[in-house]
């Protein structure tokens, strides 16, 4: 079961920015959208859809159930959407650099969708940057791979990194040893690093071990072939 929002609005001041960033299939969209609606019930709050590395899972595509249950979601509209020239909206920058209420941003989480936001890193000083890590995925399935991805983007952005989000998992398959296990070689990237594991991520209904506050996901993304 998810954490209580007064849990997981402590993890994020406010007003205050938190930046997803994270390696195709890490979850990291699922997580921002399941982590906007979760603080919805603690105060207003404002999703960033800064993705243009996978167009087709992209939280700008749920704006209007997003925005239903509480929350604003910014992106490029129209073609603009799709488009991956490194611009970042003024309506993104302002909601960043002077977020009301919480502001999450979900950003490509390679070093080409990441450099979007470099050239506005001396204003972002005050925005936590969490990484979501997924140890089932090939980029990230060893401490080592994940360590140097999460180095090049913090190159990219010239933000640092602040937190880890254990997003370890199989979808329908996974047990709570994949959870355990995904959230032990978390911890030990994060000691590496000296970066905490803020949070965990967790199927809906599958027992997850104790430890960070818990976020779970029922997904909301669908494949293109599905």
């Amino acid at each position: 079961m998810t954490a209580a929002p007064a849990a997981l609005a402590a993890l994020l001041p406010t007003p205050g920015a938190v930046i997803l960033t994270g390696a195709y299939g890490s979850g990291k969209t699922e997580c921002a959208m399941a982590l906007a609606l979760a603080l919805a019930a603690a105060g207003p709050v404002t999703l960033v859809d800064l993705d243009v590395v996978t167009p087709y899972f992209r939280a700008l595509d749920h704006r209007a159930a997003l925005a239903a249950r509480g929350v604003r979601v910014v992106a490029p509209d129209g073609r603009l959407a799709h488009n991956d020239a490194p611009a970042l909206p003024p309506a993104a920058a302002a909601a960043l650099i002077h977020p009301r209420g919480r502001t999450i941003a979900d950003l490509g989480g390679d070093p080409a969708g990441a450099v979007v936001l470099a050239q506005f890193a001396s204003r972002l000083s005050a925005c936590a940057r969490w990484a979501v890590v997924n140890f089932a995925r090939p980029t990230t399935a060893t401490l080592d791979a994940a360590a140097a991805l999460l180095a090049q983007v913090a190159a990219a952005t010239r933000l640092p990194l602040t937190g880890l989000v254990s997003n370890t998992h199989l979808g329908a398959e996974t047990t709570p040893a994949d959870l355990a296990d995904g959230l032990a070689r978390c911890r030990a990237l994060g000691d590496s690093l000296g970066v905490p594991v803020v949070l965990q991520c967790a199927p809906a209904g599958c027992a997850a071990p104790a430890g960070p506050p818990l976020l779970a996901i029922t997904p909301r993304l669908r494949r293109p072939w599905e």
